[in-house]
C-alpha cells in the first residue's frame, strides 16, 4: 500500500511539473510587444511602422524595408 500511494505522489508531482515547465516555456516563447516597430528585412534596423514600407510575398510574408535601404536599391539598379 505505501508503494502504490508513494507512486501515485510521484505521478501527481511529475505532472505538475510537467505543467508547469510547459507554461513557463510558453510565456518565455511569447514576443515582447514593442509597440508596433518592426525590423527593417535587408538591414535589420528597428523602426516605427509608419516609417517602413510594407510588402506582402504570397499569402502571408511581409517583408518591410526602410528609406535607406530602398534607395540604396534603386541607385544599385539604375548603375547598370
Amino acid at each position: 500500500m505505501t508503494f502504490s500511494i508513494l507512486a501515485g505522489l510521484f505521478l501527481v508531482t511529475l505532472i505538475a511539473v510537467i505543467f508547469y515547465g510547459y507554461g513557463f516555456i510558453m510565456k518565455s516563447a511569447q514576443p515582447a510587444d514593442e509597440g508596433g516597430t518592426e525590423r527593417c528585412t535587408i538591414c535589420r534596423g528597428k523602426f516605427d511602422k509608419g516609417q517602413l514600407i510594407e510588402r506582402q510575398i504570397g499569402d502571408s510574408k511581409l517583408m518591410y524595408f526602410c528609406k535607406t535601404c530602398i534607395v540604396r536599391l534603386y541607385n544599385d539598379a539604375t548603375k547598370a
